[in-house]
C-alpha cells in the first residue's frame, strides 16, 4: 500500500499559469517525494466545471480523498496552496481533515515564520527607490490578522493590502503609509489569475490604476508566487516536515 499527496488549490483555468504553477510544484513533490502518489485537485466548483467542459478532469478534494481511498492508498497528505485559513481553506480543505489524511497548514499561518515572508519578498527584487506592494486576497467572511503580521514583520518600503473591500489591510490603510513615488505592485496569492488581471492590473478601478492616479509611478509583477521555484521549494519543505 502506498501514500498520496495531493497538491490542492483554489485552481486556475489558464493552461499556462497551470503549467507555470500547479503542474510545475506536481513534478517537483514528484521528484522530491519518488514514494509518494501526486495527485491535484481544485477547490474551486467554477473552475473544474470550465475545465471540466475543456475535457480537463480534476476533482475536488474530497473527490480525490475518496478516490484514493478506492484505490487502496494508506496514508494521504493534502498541501494547500491558499496561502491563509481564510473561508476557501476552512470549508474545504480543513473539512476534510481524518485519521488516515493530514492537513499541510497554509504557509501563512501565525505565527508565521520570518524566513517565509523573506523568502516571498526576495521573490520580487525592487530598485532601491521603489517599495514594495503585496496584494493578497483577504477574508470575506470574517477579517484574517495575518496581513496585520505580516505588516508589522516586514522591513522598510515594504507594504501590505488585501483585495477584499471588507477586510484590512485597505488600498487607504496602505496609501497612508506615506509610500515612495516609485512602486513595485506585486500579487500575494499563489497564482494570481483573475485577481492579478483585474483586481490588481486591470483597467478599471484596480490598485494600479488607483495608485496612478495618486501620483504614483506603478510597475507591476503579474506572476503568482507559485510560478518562482523558491517558493515552491517552501511548501516541499513543509511537506517533508509532516511527513518526517
Amino acid at each position: 500500500m502506498r501514500d498520496a499527496i495531493i497538491l490542492a488549490g483554489f485552481g486556475s483555468a489558464d493552461d499556462v499559469v497551470r503549467a507555470k504553477t500547479f503542474d510545475a510544484l506536481a513534478t517537483e513533490l514528484a521528484e522530491n517525494f519518488p514514494a509518494f502518489e501526486i495527485r491535484q485537485a481544485f477547490t474551486s466548483n467554477f473552475m473544474r466545471r470550465k475545465l471540466e467542459r475543456r475535457g480537463v478532469i480534476i476533482n475536488s478534494p474530497a473527490d480525490e480523498i475518496a478516490r484514493l481511498r478506492r484505490d487502496g492508498y494508506r496514508k494521504i497528505f493534502l498541501l494547500p496552496t491558499h496561502l491563509t485559513r481564510g473561508e476557501e481553506f476552512d470549508g474545504k480543505i480543513a473539512s476534510c481533515a481524518a485519521e488516515d489524511v493530514t492537513i499541510i497548514p497554509p504557509l501563512l499561518s501565525e505565527p508565521v515564520p520570518q524566513k517565509i515572508f523573506a523568502a516571498i519578498v526576495e521573490c520580487f527584487p525592487r530598485a532601491d527607490d521603489e517599495d514594495l506592494i503585496l496584494v493578497g486576497h483577504g477574508s470575506p467572511h470574517r477579517h484574517n490578522a495575518v496581513y496585520e503580521s505580516l505588516q508589522r514583520m516586514a522591513g522598510e518600503g515594504v507594504h501590505i493590502g488585501v483585495i477584499e473591500q471588507n477586510d484590512t489591510p485597505s488600498f487607504a490603510d496602505v496609501v497612508g503609509r506615506h509610500l515612495r513615488e516609485k512602486i513595485l505592485l506585486a500579487p500575494l496569492l499563489f497564482n494570481g489569475g483573475v485577481h492579478v488581471a483585474q483586481d490588481i492590473d486591470g483597467d478599471s478601478d484596480s490598485w494600479r490604476v488607483r495608485l496612478t492616479a495618486t501620483g504614483h509611478k506603478v510597475r507591476v509583477v503579474r506572476d503568482g508566487l507559485g510560478t518562482f521555484k523558491n517558493f515552491r521549494r517552501l511548501l516541499i519543505e513543509s511537506v517533508a516536515e509532516k511527513i518526517r
